[in-house]
C-alpha cells in the first residue's frame, strides 16, 4: 500500500466523502436540527451524546471527548493509521491512489503520466484477485471441483465460516483459471505479473495455472483488498508442496501482510489483545472458537513490520504458535521482535503435534479454550525453553541459561518490568541477584547506541500526545474567553481581521486552542478564510483535542451586533490577565532588585502597566452600562 499520498488526493477524498454517510454506517445518525446524533462508537452510553455537524464534515463526542474530520474518525474507529485510513476512504468513494511519491528526474507531466500508468496497473490487480477470488467461491459447487469440497467439508467447516473467510476451489486443470481470466479481458501480461499463471521452462510462450486441484485461501491487504492466494493440497500424501502461495507482486508485499486483519480488527480493539497464529486453518479455527481477534503471518516469518501493524490496534499480544522445533523457534524470535515495541507478550502452548484446528475438531471448544486461558508470560516459555536444552544442575549450564535469559530480558523496555524478571531469574536459578544483573547490563551496554535510538523514539511518541493537553495560561476566563474568540473567529470571516490588528500575538497562549486561534487569524488576513474548517481538521487528525473538536462542532449563536460586544469583552479579558503577570513580573524585579535606580526605573514600569490595566478596567466597565 502507497505510503505516500499527495494532498491533491487527500482533499479529493475528504470531498467525496459525506461524513453523515460514513458514520451512519457504523452507527445509526437521527436528525435533529441542523446537526444528527446517536449513541457514541467509542463509549457505552445510555442518553446520545455523539453529534456529527455536516456543514463543517466533523463529529465530536460530548461525552468521552473524541472528534475530529471523517480521516479520524476512521483512524479511530478502525484502529489504523492516516495513510490506511485514506486507502479505506478511497475505496468507498472510488478515488485512485497513485503507486507513489514522485521519482527522481521525473518532469510533473511524467510524474503524473507514470503514476497514473502504476495506479490502473494496480487497480487492474485488484479487480483480477477480486473476481478470481469470487471464481474460486463459485467452484466450491461445481462437479469439476467436488474432491475439494469434500476436503473441506472433511474439516467441518460450517458455511458462515467458509463464506466469512471467502475460502474456494481450483479446478484440477492446468488451463481452467487462465481461461477464465482471459474470457474477463485479463491479459496474459497481467496474469504473470499477479502470479496466477507460470511459463513453462521449455516453452516460454506456454502458460499454465499456478494453483490446480487445491483449497483456496484469499489473502486480504490491511484494508481489505484481495491482493494474493494461499492454495493448500487435498491429496493425503501430496507429491509437491503441501501450500502453494501467490509471489510478491506490485499489490502484494508478504512482510506487510497479517492473514485475516481486516476480519479480526475490530475484536482485537474489543478483546484489548491480539493472538497470532501460523497458519490460515489455526487462525480459522480461532475465529470459530470466538476468537476474532487472531491473525497470522503471510507466508514468511513474523516481521517487525507485521509487529508495527499490529501495535496499532492493542499493547497485548498472545503467540500461538506449533510447538514442534520450527514452531518454537519462531515463537522465541517473535518474543525478540514484540518485548523492544512496548508488548505485553505471553505463550499459548498447546501439546506437540497439535494445532488449533485439530483441537477444536477432536477435543472440543471448551479444551481449545483451556489453553489459550493458560497462556503463560513469555518469560516462563523462554525459561522453560533454556532448561531444555541446558543442564540447570551444573554452573556451566545455568550460566548459559542466564546469559540466553537476559538476552530477552534487556529486550524489556519498561525498567520496573525489566528489573522484576532479572530478581525473578536469581530466584528461580538460586543466583545472586548481583551476577544477573551484571549480565544484563553488559548486554544492554553492548546494545547502547541501539537502545538509546528506540528510547528517543519512544519518547517521543509518548511526549506527542502533551501538545494536546491545554497549558494553562493563568485563569478559567482567560481560557473561556480564547475559545468563543475561537468559535466566533470559525464562524464570521470578519473577526480574524479585528484580532489581527487588535489583538498582539503574543498574548494568545500556546495551548491547542490559542495555536487554533493564531491559524484562523492567519488564514483570514491572507485571504483564506474558507480554508479554516479544513486546517483545524487537520490539526485535530494530528493531535485530537476534546476541546477544539467541541469548538468545530459546535456553530456559534453570536449575531452581528452580539458578536462585535463578544469580541471586545474576550480581548478585554486577555489584555487584562497579560497586563497581570506583567505587574507580577515586574513585582517580583523590584523586590530582588538592590540598586536604588534601577528600582525607581521598575516602578516607574510598574505604574505604567497598573494605568493601562485601569484604563482597560474602565473601559470594560462603561461597556457594561
Amino acid at each position: 500500500m502507497n505510503r505516500y499520498i499527495s494532498d491533491d488526493i487527500i482533499e479529493e477524498v475528504r470531498n467525496r466523502c459525506n461524513i453523515v454517510d460514513i458514520i451512519n454506517s457504523y452507527a445509526p445518525l437521527k436528525k435533529t436540527g441542523s446537526t444528527w446524533k446517536t449513541l457514541c462508537p467509542f463509549h457505552q452510553e445510555k442518553t446520545p451524546s455523539f453529534v456529527v455537524t455536516p456543514e463543517r464534515q466533523i463529529f465530536h463526542c460530548f461525552g468521552c471527548g473524541k472528534g475530529g474530520d471523517v480521516f479520524r474518525f476512521i483512524m479511530d474507529r478502525e484502529g489504523v493509521d492516516f495513510p490506511t485510513a485514506v486507502h479505506l476512504l478511497a475505496d468507498r468513494c472510488g478515488v485512485l491512489i497513485p503507486e507513489s511519491a514522485p521519482r527522481a528526474g521525473e518532469s510533473p507531466q511524467q510524474a503524473r503520466e507514470n503514476a497514473e500508468n502504476r495506479a490502473n496497473r494496480r487497480d487492474r490487480l485488484y479487480q483480477l484477485h477480486e473476481k478470481l477470488c469470487t471464481w474460486f467461491e463459485k467452484n466450491l459447487k461445481r462437479d469439476e471441483c467436488r474432491q475439494v469440497a469434500e476436503y473441506l467439508q472433511s474439516r467441518e467447516l460450517p458455511p458462515e465460516i467458509v463464506a466469512k473467510f471467502r475460502l474456494g476451489a481450483a479446478q484440477d486443470s492446468w488451463d481452467a483459471g487462465m481461461n477464465w481470466c482471459r474470457m474477463e479481458k485479463f491479459t496474459d501480461e497481467e496474469l504473470l505479473l499477479a502470479g496466477i499463471v507460470l511459463q513453462s521452462e521449455q516453452d516460454k510462450s506456454r502458460l499454465y495455472d499456478r494453483f490446480r486441484n487445491r483449497l483456496i485461501f484469499p489473502i486480504w491487504n490491511e484494508t481489505g483488498k484481495v491482493v494474493a492466494f494461499s492454495a493448500r493440497t487435498i491429496e493425503a500424501n501430496p507429491q509437491g508442496a503441501k501450500y502453494v502461495n501467490s509471489p510478491e507482486t506490485p499489490v502484494f508485499r508478504k512482510s506487510r501482510i497479517l492473514y485475516a486483519l481486516p476480519l479480526a480488527r475490530q475484536a482485537i480493539q474489543q478483546m484489548d489483545y491480539v493472538i497470532l497464529c501460523e497458519g490460515q486453518l489455526d487462525v480459522i479455527a480461532m475465529h470459530r472458537a470466538g476468537y476474532e481477534n487472531t491473525v497470522a503471518p503471510q507466508g514468511t516469518a513474523f516481521t517487525e513490520e507485521q509487529a508495527n501493524m499490529l501495535k496499532r490496534y492493542a499493547n497485548r499480544i498472545c503467540l500461538a504458535f506449533d510447538s514442534d522445533g520450527a514452531g518454537i523457534k519462531a515463537a522465541m524470535r517473535a518474543v525478540e521482535i514484540l518485548l523492544p515495541l512496548d508488548f505485553e507478550v505471553s505463550v499459548i502452548q498447546f501439546p506437540e503435534g497439535r494445532d488449533p484446528d485439530d483441537i477444536l475438531r477432536k477435543d472440543g471448544l471448551e479444551k481449545l479454550q483451556g489453553f489459550v486461558s493458560g497462556a503463560r508470560d513469555f518469560y516462563h516459555f523462554i525459561l522453560d525453553q533454556c532448561k531444555k536444552n541446558h543442564n540447570v544442575a551444573n554452573p556451566t549450564g545455568k550460566g548459559r541459561i542466564v546469559g540466553e535469559m537476559v538476552s530477552f530480558i534487556s529486550k524489556v523496555s519498561n525498567a520496573a518490568a525489566r528489573t522484576s524478571y532479572a530478581s525473578q531469574l536469581s530466584l528461580e536459578l538460586n543466583i545472586p541477584e548481583q551476577a544477573v544483573f551484571s549480565e544484563l547490563n553488559k548486554i544492554r551496554r553492548d546494545n547502547k547506541f541501539r537502545n538509546r535510538r528506540r528510547d528517543n523514539n519512544r519518547q517521543d511518541d509518548t511526549q506527542a500526545p502533551a501538545a494536546t493537553q491545554f497549558i494553562d495560561n493563568g485563569n478559567e476566563l482567560t481560557r473561556n474567553a480564547e475559545e468563543t474568540l475561537l468559535e466566533l473567529a470559525i464562524t464570521h470571516g470578519t473577526v480574524g481581521q479585528r484580532l489581527s490588528a487588535e489583538l498582539p500575538s503574543e498574548m494568545i497562549s500556546e495551548s491547542p486552542v490559542g495555536k487554533a486561534l493564531e491559524v484562523v487569524i492567519q488564514l483570514t488576513v491572507n485571504g483564506e478564510w474558507e480554508h479554516t474548517v479544513t486546517q483545524l481538521s487537520n490539526m485535530l487528525r494530528e493531535n485530537p483535542n476534546p476541546t477544539l473538536s467541541r469548538i468545530l462542532a459546535t456553530k456559534s449563536e453570536y449575531d452581528h451586533k452580539t458578536q462585535e460586544k463578544a469580541v471586545d469583552d474576550c480581548m478585554k479579558v486577555i489584555k487584562r490577565h497579560h497586563l497581570q503577570e506583567e505587574m507580577d513580573k515586574v513585582r517580583a524585579e523590584i523586590s530582588s532588585c538592590a540598586d536604588a535606580d534601577a528600582k525607581r526605573e521598575l516602578m516607574k514600569k510598574y505604574q505604567e502597566i497598573f494605568n493601562k490595566t485601569r484604563q482597560l478596567d474602565q473601559a470594560q466597565g462603561a461597556s457594561l452600562d
